[in-house]
Formats: C-alpha cells, sequence, structure tokens
C-alpha cells in the first residue's frame, strides 16, 4: 500500500510540473530556466530500487516454491529486484555470498541457514548496516527481523503419534537425521521423541543417524539400519527426501515399513496416494515465501530499520498432516 501511494503521489506530482513548464514555456526564457530547474527535481526524486537477494540453502523443492512465492509478491510491484542465490550446503558459502549482497547495498535478506550459529557474525553485520534479515524454515541464534517456518516440534509430535498408532503402539522405528548444527533438527527430532514418549513409551527408537537430506544418502544408511534390525517397523526421515530414501529400500526389499517424511513436497504427497509412503507434515511453501516477500516489502518501503526490533518477528505457518485419509485436502495449486 505505502509503494503504490507513493506512486499516485509522484504522479500528480509530475502532472502539476508538467503544467507549470508549460506556463513557464509561453512566459519565455526565465520559463525556460524554470522547465530546466523542475525536471532536474523530478529525475531526481525517483525512487532507487529496492533490491532483495534469497540465500538458499542448496537448490530443492522446498527453496523453488519459497523463491516463486516471493517472486509472485515482488513481481507486482514496481522497481524491485530479486535475487536467488546457492548457499551450496555450506556454511562458508553463504557467509560469503552474505557479505557479497550486504556490500552490494540489497534492501532485505532472505536466508535458509546451513550453519544457524555460523550465519549469525553475518547477520549482526547485516543489522549493523541497517539490512533487515529474514530467515526461512531454518532459524539462526542471531537476533533479525522475522523467522518464518511450520511448527517443526508439534508437527513431529503428531507424526510420532501417527506412526505410533499405525505399527500398533508398539515396536522399532528409527530416525534419518539432518547434520548438527541446524535448529529445525533439534526441533523435528526432539518432537517425534517426546511424541514417542507421550502418545506410544513402548515404542523403541533404535536408530538415529544423518542422511545428510539426501534421497541416495538415506537409502544407503537405512539399508545399514535394517541389517541390524531387520524388524523395524518404522522410519521418520526429517525432511521428505530422506522419508523417499526409506520408501526406495522398502520397496526394493519388499518389506513393509510405515514411513513419514516432512515438508509435503509434491512427490511425497504422491507417494502417500500411491500407498507407500504413510505420511509426512505439509505447509503451503508457496504462501511462506509471500509471507517474507510481504514482510520485507513493508521493511524495505517503510523505512523500517534492521535496528529498531528489539524483538525478533516470528510466523507459525499451518501445517497438515498429511495421510491417505487427509491428502486429498491438499489442492494440485498448493502443491510443490
Amino acid at each position: 500500500m505505502r509503494t503504490r501511494t507513493t506512486d499516485t503521489y509522484e504522479t500528480s506530482r509530475r502532472e502539476v510540473m508538467k503544467n507549470l513548464a508549460l506556463g513557464a514555456l509561453v512566459a519565455g526564457s526565465s520559463g525556460a530556466a524554470l522547465t530546466g530547474t523542475l525536471a532536474s527535481s523530478a529525475r531526481a526524486a525517483e525512487p532507487a530500487p529496492i533490491k532483495m537477494a534469497f540465500i538458499q540453502f542448496q537448490p530443492h523443492t522446498v527453496s523453488s516454491a519459497w523463491a516463486k512465492g516471493i517472486q509472485d509478491v515482488l513481481s507486482i510491484q514496481p522497481k524491485f529486484g530479486f535475487q536467488l542465490l546457492d548457499g551450496q550446503a555450506k556454511a562458508d558459502i553463504q557467509i560469503s555470498l552474505m557479505d557479497t549482497v550486504i556490500n552490494d547495498g540489497v534492501n532485505v535478506i532472505f536466508v535458509q541457514p546451513v550453519d544457524s550459529v555460523g550465519i549469525g557474525p553475518s547477520i549482526k553485520k547485516a543489522a549493523r548496516k541497517g539490512i533487515p534479515v529474514i530467515t526461512l524454515n531454518i532459524d539462526s541464534t542471531a537476533k533479525h527481523a522475522a523467522h518464518i517456518e511450520m511448527n517443526h516440534y508439534f508437527g513431529a509430535m503428531e507424526i510420532a503419534n501417527a506412526m505410533g498408532t499405525m505399527i500398533g503402539g508398539k515396536g522399532k522405528v528409527a530416525i534419518l537425521n539432518a547434520p548438527p548444527g541446524i535448529i529445525i533438527r533439534d526441533q523435528r527430532t526432539n518432537g517425534f521423541v517426546d511424541g514417542m514418549k507421550k502418545y506410544h513409551p513402548d515404542v523403541q527408537i533404535v536408530a538415529d543417524q544423518v542422511a545428510d537430506w539426501d534421497r541416495k544418502k538415506a537409502q544407503d544408511v537405512l539399508s545399514t539400519i535394517l541389517t541390524a534390525h531387520p524388524d523395524l517397523g518404522g522410519v521418520y526421515g526429517v525432511n521428505d527426501s530422506m522419508a523417499l530414501g526409506a520408501m526406495d529400500v522398502a520397496k526394493s526389499k519388499g518389506i513393509k515399513l510405515v514411513i513419514f517424511g516432512n515438508d509435503g513436497e509434491k512427490d511425497a504427497l504422491e507417494a502417500i496416494e500411491a500407498g507407500d509412503l504413510a505420511g509426512t507434515q505439509y505447509t503451503d511453501v508457496f504462501q511462506q515465501g509471500r509471507f517474507a516477500a510481504a514482510v520485507a516489502t513493508v521493511l524495505a518501503t517503510g523505512g523500517v530499520q534492521a535496528s529498531a526490533f528489539a524483538e525478533q518477528g516470528h510466523l507459525l505457518m499451518p501445517y497438515v498432516i498429511a495421510t491417505k485419509e487427509t491428502v486429498g485436502t491438499i489442492q494440485t495449486y498448493q502443491r510443490w
């Protein structure tokens, strides 16, 4: 709203200038000098382009959907520029990219941290330069303007409850996990562990192994776990890629496992509909990106400095535990 009001004001002001200039031309040479002065003032008053950058963790369906959601909002606004940059799943690459966009004078930075602690000094550097930082789904320990995520902890508790029910309230399950150092890893793991303790205390979590968010790595890790625990009943992948890797193993070995993922990407939803995956925690990632862009637009056009935030804004996206019974409620346009 701020941007459109400003544009209307600028248009009206230019019309007034135009009429004044025409009158001055009739008046003679002194009018010509006035025309030049007014034209220079109008050019000087043109707003500078507003630049935003999203430094993703690495290319993935999730970050691609965020980027699309962000662009949905920014594309309808004048003079907004947007860059999507690849952190390559490396903290040092993300830090270097943060330095680059800060030095380039961007107005807002979106980031999904590879290392929640390691990115902290870069976020503080941006704040000193007056640049707000918005984190997506993975938070940082450094205070910043806003954080937008699904409710990882309570969603994981619900996954534990659903999985425990599906395996009959007892048996063995395994976790395919992300690398340490990421807040989302702890939230999704702790929620699952606490959920099993609360709802299904007779279910044993017999393995918690890192599979690096990756489908192929998850296949290898689960194959090793099954060697030690051939009677495994369930698998929880803290993202859908790892859950789909577990599904691949179950199908190749012809065994029945109750497998849940987390995020709700389109491939996982289709696997649930096919009966190959038990469920996932879904959130509308397009909408998550749109919310982030709306916040960024307010910050950038409202002249709000990063140092103005005594408390970090925190927006929790609604979620659905998608199973065979509920997956149909997620519409085609909501799938990413």
